[in-house]
């Protein structure tokens, strides 16, 4: 086949899927890998063919599109077993799960055996955040431990958490592995390599006024601080961060650095 016919064929497929689901965005990521997600609800929705099943990473697109994300799904790979995955126990990553179980899903959770998907347990986002690399495709799913679209957030491990989890993500696969967020579009490890040198950034000027003594408002308007912020806003949104939500990212950074000084 010709690369215009291969091109063609690609073309169609595609618009083919948009016809089928006008609420459910879909990415070919490889031979074997999908990236979905329900338009206007961020998180990263995998979907992985393995020899007999077809794993699915975080099957949240928003309660009222589940349907459409099975029928989307169904049109991939039929009715070939499925099994489910999560990368940590927030609810928007995990609100799909009953849906897909009631429709014949399985929840894979304690016992994980899956050829092909390595999982490894780190604290940095939640207490039990979840990465899982796919190695024939070299792809790394790594949920909110990094997420594309937002500041970070590393409340459950602190700054040694992050970083562990951080480490534990460059470790796997080589410098071509791609990653997907919780949310926010893929990236590769350049990338997460910037995203940690940003969140070290943050916590160290945060660290420096807060010794110093500056109260959260007085740091909310320091303009090294928004600088550091903006950093994280890969997509330019304009607002990034909402007043509300910043001057939270401030108290909680506060209460981690405080809590690692044993303050």
């Amino acid at each position: 086949m010709t690369n215009l016919k291969i091109l063609t064929a690609a073309l169609l497929l595609i618009s083919s899927f948009t016809a089928l689901s006008s609420n459910i965005n879909l990415e070919r990521i490889s031979e074997n890998v999908h990236i979905l997600s329900g338009k206007g609800y961020g998180t990263n929705i995998g979907l992985i063919s393995l020899e007999d099943d077809v794993v699915l990473i975080d099957p949240m697109a928003g309660k009222n599109h589940l349907a459409e994300l099975d029928t989307v799904i169904r049109s991939i790979y039929g009715t070939t077993n499925t099994l489910i995955l999560n990368t940590h126990q927030h609810s928007d990553h995990t609100g799909g799960n009953d849906y897909f179980i009631k429709h014949g899903a399985t929840l894979v959770e304690d016992k994980f055996d899956l050829n092909g998907i390595t999982r490894i347990k780190v604290n940095s986002h939640s207490p039990e955040d979840y990465v899982y690399y796919h190695e024939k495709s070299n792809i790394i799913f790594v949920g909110d431990v990094f997420d594309a679209s937002w500041h970070p957030t590393f409340y459950s491990g602190g700054i040694e958490g992050f970083e562990n989890a951080i480490n534990t993500i460059l470790n796997l696969g080589d410098d071509q592995s791609l990653i997907i967020p919780g949310h926010g579009s893929p990236a590769h490890k350049p990338a997460l390599h910037v995203f940690r040198e940003n969140t070290f950034k943050w916590v160290n000027i945060i660290r420096d006024l807060h010794r110093e003594g500056w109260n959260v408002e007085s740091i909310r308007k320091n303009q090294q601080v928004k600088n550091v912020l903006e950093k994280f806003n890969v997509s330019k949104k304009s607002p990034f961060v909402p007043e509300k939500a910043f001057k939270k990212f401030i108290e909680r950074t506060i209460t981690l650095i405080e809590k690692e000084e044993g303050m």
